[in-house]
C-alpha cells in the first residue's frame, strides 16, 4: 500500500478529530496527523506542513465552510487528494463535493469504515 505520511484533518470538533485519529492508525495506516479546527486554519497548515496525499474536511466549520475550504485548497494545488466526510446526510452535499473537487465523499459513521475505505482508496491509485 502507498501510505501518505502526513495526513490533515480540518474538524471544529475535537472529539471527533481524536476518533478520526484513533480509527486512522487502528487501521493500520502508519501516518503523521495533524490537525485545523476552521477551514482557513486548514488552508495555512496544507501551505505550511503540505501534507501528502490527504485531506479531510467537514462541511460545517466556523467561517469558511469544508466546501470552500477544499476549492481553496484544490486552487494551491490540484493535487492533494481532499476527502469531504461530514454529519450531514444530504445528497446534494455529494453532488456539491464533487463540484468543488474533492476526491471523495463520505458521511461520518461510529466505526468511520467508510472514511478509512476512502483513504485506502485514494491511496491505492
Amino acid at each position: 500500500m502507498n501510505q501518505p505520511t502526513k495526513l490533515l484533518i480540518i474538524d471544529d470538533d475535537a472529539i471527533d478529530q481524536r476518533l478520526i485519529r484513533e480509527s486512522i492508525k487502528s487501521s493500520g495506516f502508519e501516518v503523521e496527523i495533524m490537525v485545523a479546527f476552521s477551514g482557513e486554519e486548514g488552508i495555512k497548515k496544507v501551505n505550511d506542513l503540505k501534507p501528502d496525499v490527504i485531506i479531510v474536511l467537514d462541511t460545517i466549520l466556523p467561517g469558511m465552510n469544508g466546501f470552500e475550504a477544499c476549492k481553496k485548497i484544490k486552487e494551491i494545488d490540484k493535487n492533494f487528494r481532499i476527502i469531504i466526510c461530514t454529519g450531514v446526510v444530504d445528497a446534494v452535499d455529494a453532488a456539491k463535493a464533487r463540484a468543488v473537487g474533492a476526491d471523495d465523499y463520505c458521511v461520518k459513521t461510529a466505526d468511520y469504515l467508510t472514511l478509512i475505505n476512502a483513504i485506502k482508496k485514494l491511496t491505492l491509485s
